[in-house]
Parts: C-alpha cells; structure tokens; sequence
C-alpha cells in the first residue's frame, strides 16, 4: 500500500516532536545535571584490579537521624478513657523515731469514679447515694407504669410499688411526671421527651 500525502506528513510532524523531546531530555538530564539541587552523595571512583590505596576513615550517620513519625490519632479499638476501668495506687510512708526506727507503707488501690449520666430538665437527681432518673411515663394494662433507672438499672414500677431492693416506693403518677420515695424523703421527677 502506496503512503499518501497525509501520513507522510504524520509522520514527519511526529519524527519533529519527538526528536524535540529526546533533545530537551538530554539537554536537561545529561548536559546540565538534571537539576538536582539537593547535593546528593557522589559515588566512590571504581577501581578495577588491584591498587594500593589509601582510604581515609568515613564518619558513621550523622546527629541529625531519621525522622521520627508522630501519631496523634487514637486507636479505633480502644476503649475509651472515661470508660477504662484502672486502679490508682496510693503510697503513704510513715516514719516514727524513737528509740527504735518503724516504717510502714500503706498501699490504697481506689477505683476511679466515673460521673453519672444525668439527662437535663430535672429528670434525675441523686438521693442517699442513688442516681434515679425517670425515663418514661407510659400507660400498660389499663395502669399507669413508670419507668425509673436506679444506679444504671431499669425498672417499670406501677402507683405504690416498691423497686431497687425495696429502697424506693412510687407515690403517684400525673402526666409525665412521678412522685417517690426514698426512706422518708419524698421527691418529684418529670421525664422529658426527646423532640
């Protein structure tokens, strides 16, 4: 197949292009050095066969050594510090000195108190060392129900029973709010509804 005016002059603009390109490579990469700014190590010569030379002792790594990564982020599967469970050791040394010297160490392992969750708007409140919160005021059977959490455990508790071993009675139920007792002490919770 004869070559027609149009390839041939593919061809020729192409050969033009690319002999531009391998002359700017090489001018770059070869002639002036590549552009490497950054004073790279040189090469030790080569020698072929035998020689007597005189090496000069080579200093080992510098001061400066390697980078040193920092990673900030958290694990993903660790469990979260307000949620780990450690003991905190406490250490008291006493010295008494009399005729004869006594040392005594006291070690006190306290576990960390974690806050309880206390939703807003006066569903909760803290009585006697208890975290009550009202969760919910719904109707069941005809009968109002009340739904109370006591120190992170939940009940349902009708009008004049008794929950949490006993500790709590429930008075009264209006609306969503509720009436308790603890011991002799009488308290009132309203539950808010999430909007």
């Amino acid at each position: 197949m004869p070559m027609t005016a149009r390839d041939r002059r593919t061809l020729i603009i192409g050969g033009v292009i690319l002999g531009v390109m391998l002359v700017g490579y090489l001018l770059l990469n070869v002639v002036l050095g590549g552009g490497d700014d950054t004073g790279g190590a040189a090469l030790p010569p080569i020698s072929v066969g035998p020689s007597q030379s005189t090496q000069t002792p080579t200093q080992g790594p510098t001061a400066t050594g390697s980078p040193v990564i920092n990673f900030t982020g958290r694990d993903p599967f660790s469990i979260p510090g307000a949620l780990a469970t450690t003991t905190v050791p406490t250490s008291t040394t006493t010295t008494t000195s009399t005729t004869t010297t006594t040392a005594t160490t006291t070690t006190t392992t306290t576990p960390p108190t974690s806050p309880p969750t206390q939703p807003g708007g006066g569903s909760s409140i803290t009585i006697g060392g208890h975290t009550v919160v009202l969760l919910d005021t719904f109707t069941s059977g005809g009968g109002e129900v009340a739904q109370v959490e006591v120190d992170g455990k939940v009940y349902s508790v009708s009008e004049g029973e008794t929950f949490a071993q006993g500790q709590f009675e429930l008075i009264t139920i209006s609306g969503d709010c509720a009436t308790f007792l603890y011991g002799d002490e009488q308290f009132t919770l309203c539950a808010t509804s999430p909007k």
